[in-house]
């Protein structure tokens, strides 16, 4: 009987053992279920936004190649206009060496009483090069009178095209997140996933920051951060975090992406906004065009950068090698020693030089200098001897063992004495007014050899302003042969005219930012993706039929987490943000969500600086890529809320739906970039090719931005 009544004891601690493992089964699944929807939706967020900063990277690179075929067409220009120069100065011989306009010491007897004079020499030995200039002169002048403008409508379209695949990829991020994010569905029949309307917000907020960056100021921007870090209690530096968050320019907005354009002020100020766009600004520069000018400083060093040697530096010389004689003298009296040496170098023979550069009228520093950017060109030969002194004085003396010497002279000269024998120019630009008209618009003699011609490495070649060249370029202003005003671009009448005005100008493109160079990393892309937690199977959802019946998170000071939601941030504990707010961003009363950053950058793997350094940014070199990176502290604390997109922001109210975001900007980048872009080629073309052509452009940019545009699906039925 005792024995009977103990059976049944252990059944005890077996359900008990079984309500443990049933609730330790119901923690486990309930958690495995929510870290299997986490990791879905992590995976999908880093994929789309990884995808969005692939295409931007891509969108970079096709500026780097459309750029680069920029300074490639600029530079056949200069080739044209090089040749030119370089025959005009060879068929112009007799401009110099002709009796009718020879230098005046030409015109002197050689040995009289024989009436032979140097003109009459330098007349028959020159005369193969006046046959071969003007052999070279007829052909290349048609050449040029018609190339700058089909070069100037080419650079144009590719400055189009820039704009137009800029739109169009940011059509493509909308369409690859929508399509990353439908790859990553459980149940792509049954979709859980959605981006939701801070998403978009993230969307607009790079391409705001890209390219018109002066819609967000630095300052506001702290003092919200500040305020809404106040009001959490975090101790965060305000600045730091907006520093990180722009890429450390805490005073005047950099844009990423720079739209320059030839005479942009004048089209800015004429195009006022208006409507849904009125708060989408352009990148304003003041006065002066601080701004445009830099790029255009940029572009038009690289384009001189990227000549070849011919239009870069026509240099030949004819001669003995130089002859040098040197004679040194030592006095050494014991304690001071003085030593003194003489340097005699002597050259005879004859120099040409040449060059051709893409410049402006005047100093390249003000918005008008942009218009007057061209090419110029000059060629000149003279003959003659150059004497070379050096005088070198050395002190040194010796007391109680040590010695110490100074240079008391270290002194070298070069005295050329040239005659000349052939000079010329030639300009294209855009219009006559903006062209050289005498030489001292031109240069100064001994200028830096680095624009027309000259070799820093070889001392015969000083370039064309080389004082051995003195004579030419005067008697090239002065000779009769080149009247009214000489040979610098005064001359129009007749097949000799010096200028031609049919080039179109410097073309409309994107440059990358100054602090974007210094950086190499573009601005933050960052997407948030949610999914409702109504939709995790969870034993508390309504999937098992049990419910805890908590809705009223949203009214709570502290929320008391009542699901695994794993990192929800949505919600923020101990804050005063409205629930209709966060709902509104959000799409949902209690989504489960994520954001994801990743950031494009430049790098290039393949080549180095001369010092070793690398390369620095920039979009003439297509070495962008892209990657993942940590959202930023100003993100999560617009993704949480605490810091609403209208404070950042204007033109972008509170309420606004994922359709009224995305339409908002993309409609600016139509308006703002491509339809100006349009405008200036057209600008550029000379009638009555502009008459034909406008129309054709107006219908091509219409049909890109209405095809980029009509693309977009209805992004509120995305929304759960």
């Amino acid at each position: 009987m005792q024995l009977a009544r103990q059976q049944g004891q252990a059944m005890v601690f077996s359900l008990l053992f079984m309500a443990v493992c049933l609730i330790t089964l119901l923690i486990l699944y309930n958690q495995g279920q929510l870290v299997k929807n986490r990791v879905q939706i992590e995976n999908a967020a880093d994929a789309a936004v990884y995808s969005q900063a692939k295409l931007a990277a891509r969108n970079l690179n096709f500026i780097a190649y459309t750029n680069r075929a920029m300074v490639a067409n600029e530079v056949s220009i200069g080739q044209m206009v090089a040749l030119l120069s370089w025959a005009k100065h060879y068929k112009q011989v007799d401009g110099f060496v002709a009796k009718a306009y020879a230098f005046p010491l030409y015109s002197i007897p050689i040995a009289p009483p024989t009436p032979t004079t140097m003109s009459d020499i330098l007349s028959a030995a020159t005369l193969p090069w006046k046959l071969l200039g003007t052999a070279v002169e007829a052909p290349t002048r048609a050449v040029v009178e018609k190339w700058p403008t089909v070069i100037s409508i080419f650079n144009g379209a590719l400055g189009v095209f820039q704009k137009v695949f800029a739109l169009s990829t940011l059509e493509a991020q909308i369409e690859m997140n929508l399509n990353v994010v439908e790859d990553h569905e459980f149940d792509p029949d049954n979709p859980e996933l959605y981006t939701p309307a801070v998403g978009w917000y993230f969307f607009v907020q790079n391409t705001l920051l890209t390219y018109f960056g002066e819609n967000i100021s630095p300052d506001n921007l702290y003092t919200r951060v500040s305020g809404a870090l106040d009001s959490s209690g975090d101790d965060a530096d305000g600045h730091d975090l907006v520093a990180d968050f722009l890429g450390d320019q805490l005073g005047t907005i950099d844009n990423m992406i720079n739209d320059n354009t030839t005479g942009m002020q004048k089209k800015r100020a004429n195009n006022s906004a208006g409507g849904q766009n009125s708060n989408m600004n352009t990148a304003e520069n003041d006065a002066d065009g601080d701004g445009a000018v830099a790029a255009y400083q940029r572009f038009a060093a690289i384009v001189n950068r990227n000549r070849e040697a011919f239009t870069q530096d026509r240099h030949w010389d004819i001669g003995p090698p130089r002859a040098t004689e040197s004679l040194r003298l030592v006095l050494d009296v014991g304690i001071v020693k003085l030593t003194m040496q003489l340097d005699l170098g002597f050259w005879a023979g004859i120099k040409n030089d040449g060059g051709t550069a893409f410049v402006s009228d005047g100093t390249l520093e003000t918005d008008q200098d942009l218009e007057s950017l061209g090419w110029s060109s000059i060629d000149v030969t003279s003959f003659g001897i150059e004497i070379d002194i050096g005088l070198f004085v050395n002190l040194e003396v010796c007391i109680l063992g040590g010695c110490s010497d100074w240079d008391l002279i270290d002194y070298d000269i070069t005295i050329p004495i040239g005659l000349p024998v052939a000079g010329a120019t030639h300009q294209v630009v855009t219009d006559k007014k903006y062209a050289k008209k005498l030489i001292t618009d031109w240069g100064y003699p001994m200028m830096p050899s680095d624009i027309y011609g000259g070799d820093d490495g070889d001392p015969l070649n000083s370039g064309a302003f080389d004082l051995f060249h003195l004579a030419a370029l005067g008697w090239g202003q002065a000779s009769p042969r080149f009247t009214p005003g000489g040979m610098y671009g005064t001359r129009q009448a007749g097949a000799e005219k010096d200028v031609t005005d049919t080039y179109g100008g410097a073309p409309s493109f994107f440059s990358l930012g100054d602090s974007f160079q210094k950086s190499g990393v573009g601005y933050e892309y960052t997407i948030a993706l949610a999914k409702s937690l109504d939709e995790v199977e969870t034993t508390d959802s309504d999937t098992f039929g049990i419910n805890t019946g908590d809705t009223a998170d949203w009214d709570q000071d502290d929320i008391a987490y009542t699901r695994f939601d794993v990192q929800t941030h949505s919600r923020v504990e101990g804050s005063d943000i409205s629930a209709d707010y966060q709902e509104l961003i959000w799409n949902d009363t209690r989504p489960m969500m994520t954001v994801s950053s990743a950031e494009t950058y430049f790098a290039n793997p393949m080549q180095r600086n001369a010092d070793g350094s690398d390369e620095a940014a920039s979009l003439f070199s297509p070495f962008w890529d892209a990657r993942l990176k940590e959202p930023s502290a100003i993100a999560m604390l617009i993704a949480t809320g605490e810091l609403p997109w209208s404070q950042i922001f204007e033109g972008l109210s509170d309420n606004a739906s994922a359709n009224d975001i995305v339409d908002w900007v993309l409609h600016g980048i139509a308006d703002r970039v491509v339809d100006v872009g349009v405008d200036n080629l057209v600008e550029k073309i000379e009638p009555p090719f502009s008459l034909l052509m406008e129309p054709v452009l107006q219908d091509v940019a219409s049909q890109a931005t209405d095809t980029a545009l009509g693309q977009l699906p209805d992004l509120d039925e995305y929304l759960p």
